[in-house]
């Protein structure tokens, strides 16, 4: 239990970092250019710290979790315009510094699924291809359907996974 509880936290760190550190940078951009303050830029801290409050919340849920109460949002919500949201945000963010961001799929998806947890992951996974790219600064997401599945398949040109952490790796 108490090694679940400290990846718990580390996770929960993790989570709480990115936002945070994206509001800060768009706060500071807007302090060293006033005059160029976009609603883009404006809409980009409000949906962050939106995204913080449902961390906090999450973090707040743990009792919960724990006490094996804690309950799923299941709902219909097209996979494909999420992820593709979700991509498009992020690649708005990273453009300046060279990234570039690729989505590609075949067709849109219905997804019967809790789409805040979904969405967490996914730009989980995004920020690591971004923090791990190759010099290229390529990154490229691909929604496929194999054998009746849906696969979300984040690629970066980076170094990979150390061999010593592949034990580590989800989905083996």
């Amino acid at each position: 239990v108490e090694v679940l509880r400290r990846e718990l936290m580390a996770n929960i760190s993790h989570d709480l970092r990115t936002p945070l550190s994206l509001i800060y940078s768009y706060a500071e951009m807007m302090h060293d250019f006033p005059d160029e303050i976009t609603t883009e830029q404006t809409q980009t801290i409000m949906d962050e710290t939106q995204r913080l409050s449902t961390l906090v919340n999450d973090v707040l849920d743990i009792s919960k979790l724990e006490a094996g109460t804690q309950q799923l949002n299941i709902t219909e919500f097209n996979l494909t315009q999420s992820i593709k949201a979700t991509t498009e945000r992020i690649a708005e963010l990273i453009k300046k510094d060279g990234h570039k961001l690729l989505f590609t799929y075949d067709k849109d998806i219905i997804a019967c699924a809790d789409e805040v947890k979904i969405t967490q992951v996914f730009y989980n996974l995004l920020l690591n291809a971004i923090n791990y790219t190759g010099s290229d600064r390529i990154i490229t997401v691909c929604q496929s359907i194999k054998g009746g599945n849906v696969r979300i398949a984040v690629t970066d040109s980076g170094e990979g996974i150390a061999p010593e952490n592949l034990p580590y790796k989800i989905g083996r």
